[in-house]
């Protein structure tokens, strides 16, 4: 595989690793929201009102690190791949 193809491969990875990097971030913020609607419904029922907010936290938790983490990871292929375009002349330039 040449330079070019390596470079054009290295631009599909870098845009899709900045696709699911944003789409994680916006899945998690309809989840959580969605889900509240959910919560502050049994939050009104006075026999789940106890378990609602604990269940709540332990479920927002859960839900923040696995979105979070696809975008975390999502972001680092995204910079390997940025770095595995550059040309050796401006390697210098990227801090």
């Amino acid at each position: 595989m040449n330079k070019q193809d390596l470079n054009w491969w290295a631009g599909v990875a870098d845009v899709a690793a900045s696709g699911i990097d944003h789409g994680a971030r916006k899945l998690e913020r309809v989840h959580l929201g969605i889900a509240d609607e959910t919560f502050n419904l049994l939050r009104q029922v006075p026999v789940t009102r106890p378990w609602s907010d604990g269940i709540r936290t332990i479920h927002h938790g859960i839900s923040r690190l696995s979105y979070r983490s696809v975008s975390l990871a999502a972001s680092g292929l995204g910079g390997l791949a940025r770095r595995a375009n550059v040309t050796k002349s401006c390697e210098s330039d990227i801090k």
